[in-house]
């Protein structure tokens, strides 16, 4: 059986699109984040999603057990919004999100959107059951993730902790964001997300859409992204005849902005040097790039002509291990870089220090 998951995972990299599950909106995986793609960028997601439902046993089985095949195709317009079409699984509809306010060191971003636009699963409180006599998506496995017109409010921020990048959105919406069972109830409508990247390009992704608890792992490579998730992973831990549920959907998208200027999310040392602050661990320290250097200065030039080198510290950067340690890999890599600097400038002074002795000697001559 595992053999044949695989096959069937491979193969829908190569003819398959996105998943009613997994990989179905702008932003995470069931839920959406508050970053938009840049002005004149396109991506395009495809996925193969394999579901087998055994509960509710009001389902089609038809349609409760095998390989979907489904596709997403996003654009991004004026660094503002961002415009999605979903096709697959005999369903259609479009998603759309707008930045209202953009991310800083210190503030998230916010942004407002509207999924599954046009729907044919034109009912609220979908999940409810009905006469398939009255309606064709009354016993379709996915129904409640495909119900129309379902807008949200959604916030996002980037943070480094422990030395590793993460992302946490927060978010409420209806419709499609809502659950009818007690548990759901608890937060109707309230969802959140976490993605966390231990190293470059590698990004584990967890989240609760409302109603089901999703997880993932995505894999950048270039421009391609590989993905592999799994949906309402609550029903394998209960005992009701639903942990024999299975949804799991592997995807490949790739990301077209040669003529993009900007980028989905700002990194986080852009955001610093853009608010004129060195960012470390929890800590903003102001940077005066207005101060112009005066004479006696460390690395400026005296009368003389030379360069003054008396004064500079025996380190660029001072921290604890502690605070260390919690650094990005990038930042680590840049104070590394920093420091070969360092010893480099001390042994030009070093020589230039045998230079001029050896000038004052030949005058003396």
């Amino acid at each position: 059986m595992k053999k044949v998951l695989i096959s069937v995972f491979v193969l829908s990299v190569l003819f398959g699109s996105l998943s009613a599950a997994p990989f179905q909106t702008l932003g995470m995986l069931r839920t959406p984040d508050a970053y938009v793609l840049p002005h004149k960028a396109g991506e395009i997601l495809l996925v193969g999603y394999y579901r087998d439902v055994a509960k509710p046993s009001t389902a089609d089985p038809d349609r409760s057990k095998g390989f979907y095949p489904y596709g997403m195709l996003s654009v991004g317009l004026f660094d503002k919004a961002e415009l999605g079409f979903f096709g697959g699984d005999k369903v259609y509809y479009f998603n759309a999100k707008l930045k209202l306010i953009e991310e800083t060191v210190k503030i998230p971003q916010l942004s407002v959107g509207l999924d599954n636009m046009l729907s044919p699963v034109n009912r609220h409180r979908a999940q409810d059951h009905t006469d398939p006599s009255e309606w064709s998506y009354a016993n379709h496995p996915d129904k409640t993730d495909y119900e129309y017109w379902s807008p949200y409010i959604v916030a996002s921020k980037q943070v480094v902790i422990g030395g590793i990048n993460w992302i946490f959105s927060l978010g409420a919406g209806s419709n499609r964001f809502t659950g009818q069972v007690p548990r759901s109830r608890i937060f109707n409508g309230t969802f959140y997300s976490v993605n966390f990247s231990p190293m470059r390009n590698l990004h584990f992704q967890a989240e609760y859409s409302g109603h089901d608890f999703q997880a993932g792992v995505k894999y950048d490579i270039g421009k391609f992204s590989v993905k592999f998730a799994g949906q309402a992973l609550e029903d394998l831990y209960k005992t009701n005849g639903y942990e024999d549920n299975l949804r799991l959907a592997l995807g490949v998208s790739y990301l077209f902005d040669k003529y993009a200027t900007s980028k989905r999310m700002p990194d986080l040392r852009e955001l610093a040097q853009t608010d004129d602050l060195i960012l470390t661990d929890g800590d903003l320290v102001v940077v005066d790039d207005t101060t112009q250097p005066k004479p006696g200065d460390p690395g400026t030039e005296v009368a003389d002509g030379s360069l003054d080198f008396s004064t500079l510290p025996d380190s660029d950067v001072v921290l604890d291990g502690g605070k260390y340690d919690q650094l990005s890999p990038e930042i680590k890599e840049l104070m590394e870089e920093l420091t070969l600097l360092r010893e480099e400038r001390e042994k030009a002074h070093k020589a230039l220090l045998e230079l001029r002795k050896w000038l004052e000697e030949q005058q003396d001559r």
